[in-house]
């Protein structure tokens, strides 16, 4: 019994920092609120005036990409607009080529300067000026808000900022810039405009940059700016997270560019294991001249990709008059990423452009292909806080070391308002958790983070790590509704099987985190 007290004891001191601290909701989730090495450039009078509008245009630049990175392309015309400058485009029609004039230096010149030309650039022209009633699903009208926010405003957003590489002149300044911004500020700025958002992210991948011309193809070669490009900044923070490789003398003897193209798995393997990745990317630019235009076909192929997922749902006894409805938001999500098969294209995006500078296409290429990507698992973690639900749940778990894992993907879990911790065993706890939007969204979140989520009622949802979860698989004939942590059938009016029968919901048993 004593061993049992500390060991439950231990778990609602985890639950209790967690909810008095609050770090570990930050701790996942933070880093898709930094938008990295933003490049900035201005000229003023004065380098100290050339130096705060760059600044500007640069946190400007840097709000628009979050606001973008954490939505979806439908809701992009109803972001709130930012004084003195106006969003970036969309860099590629779907399906179609993009179009832009990009004067500059050679195929392989000097580094991009996206920056400098960001005051001239423009949002949608269609975009609302100020409420805007749009149809809803159901037919019935729901009222979105246009929101302004001054140089001012954006300032109060940000926490903070780090500058590389500073240049300046007596009018002229140049860097590159991180700009840091406040979760929470960025969360209730979208709530309050009514967009729903995400900000769950998956797993990191690492993605292998090969560019084929007509010369050859290129993977790790000095002259192979397509690799160049996609370390100008880090990808790290999107909501689909990518790592460039090092491309040291271990990565060139584990993967040639052909073996990459050919998706060599053994020698892509190699790759994944290296850098600890469960999917590897190859990023393939096929770049063609002609008639003084770049022409760039981007393609993003699935190479390799491991799976927390179980086998299937039917295995779990999932209801018929439920599976329906989980089986098809299940589809969606399998087929942009779990079930992904080595050589699926996972984006592809097509660009037109006059030759003369292709840094500048190849980071609107990468952010092109990587939103494309991204749209998929954006539809499937939207947050939308005007849906909200309360949900009976159940976590399994061997070990305390699981019941942390679990306890941290929950609070790291945007899709989450609140958890409240009901009943405690040494294998389990009932849960009872606020939900934002449709449940079933809940399913890809904890995927990502490693877990297995599920229900076999459409009431009760359960939750384990993979290994878990296929062990109550064969344990599910003695599955009861409402409980699971015993061998038996209720007998103590109520209470749970294997639980403190004087834990009751609401009582002092309980725990919030």
């Amino acid at each position: 019994m004593l061993r049992v007290a500390v060991f439950l004891s231990m778990i609602i001191l985890g639950a209790g920092l967690g909810a008095g601290l609050g770090a570990p909701a930050l701790a996942v989730g933070e880093d898709v609120f930094v938008v990295p090495r933003v490049t900035v450039q201005a000229q003023a009078d004065s380098a100290t005036a050339a130096k705060a509008k760059a600044q500007a245009q640069g946190r400007r630049r840097a709000m628009d990409i979050l606001l973008r990175r954490l939505t979806v392309e439908d809701d992009w015309p109803y972001l709130p607009q930012l004084a003195g400058a106006q969003a970036q485009p969309a860099a590629a029609v779907p399906g179609g080529e993009g179009e832009s004039e990009t004067p500059g230096g050679g195929l392989f010149g000097g580094a991009a300067d996206s920056g400098a030309a960001f005051d001239a650039l423009v949002r949608d022209p269609s975009a609302p000026d100020a409420t805007t009633i749009l149809p809803g699903e159901d037919g019935e009208a729901f009222q979105r808000r246009i929101i302004t926010l001054s140089d001012r405003d954006l300032e109060e957003l940000e926490s903070g900022f780090e500058v590389y590489n500073e240049k300046s002149s007596p009018r002229t300044y140049r860097a590159f810039i991180t700009y840091r911004f406040k979760p929470a500020a960025v969360r209730r700025l979208l709530r309050d405009a009514g967009i729903p958002y995400s900000e769950a992210q998956t797993r990191t991948a690492l993605v292998l940059p090969v560019l084929q011309t007509q010369s050859g193809v290129y993977l790790w070669e000095e002259n192979n700016p397509w690799m160049a490009a996609w370390k100008v900044r880090p990808y790290n923070n999107e909501l689909t997270p990518m790592i460039a490789p090092l491309g040291d003398l271990e990565d060139q003897a584990a993967v040639t560019a052909r073996q990459a193209l050919d998706l060599d798995t053994e020698a892509l393997q190699v790759m994944a294991d290296r850098y600890s990745v469960s999917q590897v990317i190859v990023a393939h630019a096929y770049l063609r001249q002609v008639d003084g235009e770049d022409r760039l076909r981007v393609r993003l192929i699935n190479a390799i990709r491991e799976s927390a997922e179980l086998d299937s749902l039917d295995e779990f006894n999932t209801p018929t008059d439920n599976i329906d409805a989980i089986a098809n938001d299940f589809a969606s999500f399998d087929a942009d990423f779990i079930a992904a098969k080595s050589g699926d294209v996972l984006a592809e995006a097509r660009f037109r452009r006059p030759s003369g500078n292709f840094p500048v296409l190849a980071e609107d290429a990468i952010e092109t292909a990587i939103a494309k990507y991204a749209t998929p698992w954006k539809r499937q973690t939207l947050i939308d806080h005007t849906e909200a639900a309360l949900l009976e749940a159940s976590a399994y778990f061997e070990s305390i070391g699981e019941w942390a894992k679990i306890r941290a993907a929950l609070v790291s879990t945007p899709l989450i308002g609140s958890i409240q911790v009901r009943s405690l065993s040494r294998r389990g706890a009932e849960m009872l958790v606020r939900a934002y939007g449709d449940p079933t969204k809940l399913i890809v979140a904890m995927e990502a983070q490693g877990l297995t989520l599920w229900t076999e009622t459409g009431e009760r949802w359960l939750i384990a790590t993979p290994t878990t979860a296929q062990g109550l698989r064969n344990q599910r004939q003695d599955a009861r509704r409402g409980g699971l942590f015993g061998r038996g059938g209720r007998d103590d009016g109520g209470a749970e099987p294997g639980f403190d029968s004087g834990r009751r919901p609401g009582g002092a048993g309980d725990a919030n985190f």
